[in-house]
């Protein structure tokens, strides 16, 4: 039921936004394991370590970058 949900979320993103704005939320698939594997006993403290928390900032990071606005309007 939840991945027939995230498809069909899937579906309307992409029906009323560009690919390059909706694709990029890929990368949050790692960020949202981190999270989730640190609700599991005994994978806390890698999901807590300094590494992990750097490389999910980097990651945040570079999808704002991505997302922000640039000032000039999309071509279609």
């Amino acid at each position: 039921m939840i991945s027939a949900v995230a498809y069909s979320l899937w579906g309307v993103l992409l029906k009323h936004n560009p690919v390059s704005r909706v694709t990029v939320f890929n990368f949050m698939i790692p960020v949202f394991g981190v999270f989730l594997s640190a609700l599991f006993p005994g994978e806390r403290d890698q999901a807590g370590g300094l590494m992990s928390i750097l490389a999910l900032i980097l990651v945040s990071i570079g999808i704002y970058l991505v997302n922000r606005g640039s000032g000039r309007p999309e071509r279609n």
